[in-house]
């Protein structure tokens, strides 16, 4: 998935050529132009890999030259910004994606966008999905078992059979399809977010007991169920 901003800086970086061909037409550096040549045949895995001798510089135009600048400029900006993008703590890192029956258990996932993902049948269990977003997400059969989801969203998804079993949801936000999960166990759901018409749903279930392994916490305390 492409980030929005990324044509704009290819525009930018072709226009950023296209202002210094004046420079190449005066210069007529073979060497240093072999050198951008290279690096676009190296790059781009169309042209030959071969290097680009100054006698193939010297017989090329100088409006090619400049072209041959900026493509290589382009992707070097294209690079930079994607690679920016793909480490970032947010952003659209899982959004929209579908990574059904996956395995991401035992990993850490901290703040990380899952909006509109279709997850059915993925497993989360052990890992770190602190801040994540899974707004409209499709969780069907999906597995959070041990994760902690603290601070997490999980407004408008789809959470048919999914299992939350001793899941450490404090500061979460929960919308109505909580009602649909498999189990919530030995859950936490300290300071949770949840639809009071649901809250007391959710109460009237018998899997809201336990104690919550890691906090300690009993789940239907955590719930403030009477």
């Amino acid at each position: 998935m492409t980030p929005s901003f990324l044509p704009a800086l290819l525009a930018a970086a072709v226009a950023l050529g296209s202002l210094s061909s004046h420079a190449f037409q005066a210069s007529r550096a073979p060497g240093a132009y072999a050198s951008a040549r290279y690096l676009h045949r190296e790059r781009s895995g169309i042209l030959s890999a071969a290097p680009i001798t100054d006698d193939d510089a010297a017989d090329t135009s100088p409006l090619q030259r400049t072209l041959a600048s900026s493509v290589a400029a382009a992707g070097i900006l294209l690079d930079a910004a994607g690679s920016a993008w793909a480490v970032s703590g947010g952003g659209l890192d899982y959004a929209g994606l579908d990574i059904s029956n996956a395995d991401y258990s035992n990993g850490n996932y901290k703040g990380k966008d899952f909006t509109q993902v279709l997850a059915k049948a993925t497993t989360f269990a052990k890992s770190n999905l602190q801040g994540c977003r899974f707004y409209k997400a499709y969780l069907v059969n999906a597995n959070f078992e041990d994760a902690d989801v603290r601070g997490a969203s999980f407004e408008d998804t789809s959470m048919d059979n999914a299992n939350l079993r001793n899941v450490n949801a404090a500061g979460s936000y929960f919308g109505q399809s909580l009602l649909d999960v498999e189990s919530m166990e030995g859950g936490d759901f300290t300071d949770a977010t949840i639809p009071p018409k649901t809250l007391k749903l959710v109460c009237d279930r018998e899997d809201v007991k336990g104690t919550n392994p890691v906090t300690g916490a009993d789940t239907r305390d955590s719930l403030m169920c009477l």
